[in-house]
């Protein structure tokens, strides 16, 4: 009975002791946990000054968009021993969830010492990953806070860590960044437009203005692309410059896309039954709706709705969103696609990944960056690389238009190398609905539709 009894209290403590290193303990990577984290920052900063570093790695979902959970749990697991080892006895490193890594660094006021650290994490990122037999390149930003100096206590510290970290992630990721007070007023700020964006909507705030884009060939009216604007109560009209970052990541975002869509279908039918002809309408997607899985629905039944055909309607993707996309909406895109809805890559040229995602989605059209035609006619490599992207456009069987047109120079260049069509300030500002449809259709009814390419 003894024995039994010293057994039941043996095992009740060694339970005890799992339970308590659950708690404490992150699973993946063996490293302390957000728990541990806290607890020790509490002690440190209770001691005196202490210094904590946010990180996180920059391209991780696309790592696990592309290569799988597995993989990505692989990698994680490589990522925290590479930074116990490069941290060595300097700090306390601990994961807290996803991708985000933590390390705490004890009695260090010292941005200087703190540089150097950083400098150290970056060294050690720049070999490749090994994670089930595959090299796997990524990067990191780094957010970093003082205390007392920045915050006093565990989350404050924890929040300013957080901000800074968020200020590298905006510059483009691997960088450093150290706490600034300019960066709460601007977390304020962001989070006050966040509030009023989600009002805006059912307040009625947010408009559609409208780009002509043209075929160079003919000069004539091909398509607009759709352009949000929102109305403000206070500060007027505001154009995405102002506010699209901050919609994009706002729980509304999905809402606002699909009310994109509504509108910009019901106005190209209105034009259509009011003479202006079948015009193309381009439609810039959010992240939100190629994550979400009513991506078909919305789009299949507003066309519906309008009675639409579906080759008006081109949805536009950025390589910032595909890159947060999931095999569902891949799948969307396709079935959209199979309809006869466009898929249009805009913004081609300016990011890594672009030539990689050409034949992983079912594009249709290219729209080269306005940064290769601003000085096409001046520069050869401008002109070098659009007529490249012209002629691999044509081999995948793709359309391209180039954006950002201004002058009658650009325009020659460009139909000198093939180009098929243009949007820009040369064929018009964005405009309402209703001045679109009084300008074309007059145009249409003087010159058949057909737009004076020496307009200016």
């Amino acid at each position: 009975m003894f024995g039994a009894l010293m057994r039941d209290i043996a095992d009740r403590h060694s339970a005890k002791q799992r339970l308590e290193h659950l708690a404490h303990c992150d699973t993946l990577t063996s490293l302390p946990n957000r728990n541990a984290l806290q607890r020790r920052l509490a002690a440190e900063i209770s001691r005196g000054s202490c210094a904590l570093m946010l990180l996180d790695l920059d391209g991780f979902k696309y790592v696990n968009d592309t290569l799988g959970h597995s993989v990505g749990d692989k990698l994680l697991t490589a990522v925290a021993s590479r930074l116990t080892e490069a941290i060595g006895e300097s700090g306390f490193v601990a994961r807290l969830g996803g991708d985000e890594f933590a390390i705490l660094v004890s009695s260090c006021s010292d941005p200087l010492m703190l540089d150097t650290l950083a400098n150290e994490i970056f060294q050690s990122f720049q070999h490749p990953f090994e994670a089930s037999d595959q090299s796997i390149y990524v990067g990191t930003s780094i957010g970093i806070a003082l205390s007392p100096n920045d915050a006093s206590d565990v989350e404050q510290l924890l929040s300013c860590a957080d901000l800074a970290l968020y200020s590298a992630k905006s510059d483009g990721g691997g960088s450093r960044k150290f706490f600034q007070r300019a960066m709460q007023n601007s977390s304020d700020q962001r989070h006050r437009m966040g509030s009023q964006l989600r009002t805006a909507l059912a307040n009625n705030e947010f408009e559609l203005w409208y780009q002509p884009q043209v075929c160079l060939a003919t000069g004539s009216l091909s398509g607009v692309e759709a352009l949000l604007r929102w109305r403000h109560p206070d500060h007027g009209l505001l154009t995405p410059a102002n506010f699209i970052e901050v919609l994009e990541e706002s729980p509304v975002a999905e809402e606002v896309g699909d009310w994109i869509v509504e509108q910009a279908c019901a106005v190209a039918a209105k034009w259509e039954q009011a003479g202006l002809g079948p015009i193309r309408i381009g439609v810039n997607l959010f992240a939100a709706q190629l994550r979400s899985n009513r991506l078909f629905g919305v789009v299949s039944t507003t066309l519906r709705k309008h009675d639409l055909p579906p080759d008006r309607l081109e949805l536009e993707i950025t390589e910032t969103t595909v890159l947060r996309h999931n095999n569902q909406s891949t799948k969307a895109l396709r079935k959209l696609n199979s309809l006869g809805v466009g898929i249009a890559f805009d913004d081609f040229g300016t990011g890594f990944a672009s030539l990689s995602l050409l034949q992983k989605y079912p594009l249709t059209r290219l729209k080269i960056d306005r940064g290769f035609i601003a000085h096409i006619d001046r520069k050869v490599g401008d002109s070098a690389i659009v007529k490249a992207i012209i002629v691999m456009a044509a081999g995948l069987g793709l359309k391209v238009i180039a954006e950002g047109v201004e002058t009658a120079k650009q325009e020659k260049a460009l139909r000198a190398l093939g180009c098929g069509e243009a949007q820009g300030y040369r064929y018009g500002h964005p405009m309402t609905s209703n001045d679109l449809l009084h300008t074309y259709l007059d145009r249409s009814t003087h010159s058949e539709n057909t737009l004076g390419l020496s307009a200016g």
